[in-house]
């Protein structure tokens, strides 16, 4: 892995990850907007009310699919969030594990072999 640099706050992943659902579970909007049945026209406003009615009947089960379709997302997102945090430190481990068992493996006096250009006095010089 020479050359990768990821980087990640595992624990600020799961604060966000926490906060997210959390942010759910609260009743984002008005219960008016989540309605089973069909608003009836309860008279008054003369000409408008039958329009302001066939409106509202029309628009909230809109609503309530984006509303539906948000806190899915924010769920999705949060459990990505959540598991990436997890593969973070997995992988973390890994390496630590993979660093001890090669320094525990090597024979005493193991010297590896030094690339020889790193030799040379003169290395890095311009």
């Amino acid at each position: 892995m020479s050359g990768d640099h990821i980087k990640g706050d595992t624990d600020a992943m799961r604060e966000f990850a926490s906060k997210l659902m959390s942010s759910i579970e609260a009743t984002p909007v008005s219960p008016i907007a989540r309605i089973g049945e069909m608003t009836p026209c309860p008279g008054g406003l003369f000409d408008y009310c039958q329009h302001l009615t066939h409106v509202e009947n029309e628009t909230i089960p809109k609503l309530q699919t984006f509303i539906t379709k948000v806190e899915q997302g924010f769920a999705a997102y949060a459990d990505f969030v959540q598991q990436t945090a997890v593969n973070y430190l997995r992988a973390d481990e890994a390496g630590r594990q993979e660093i001890l068992t090669a320094f525990v493996t090597r024979p005493v006096g193991y010297t590896p072999e030094v690339d020889p250009r790193l030799l040379d006095p003169n290395a890095g010089r311009r």
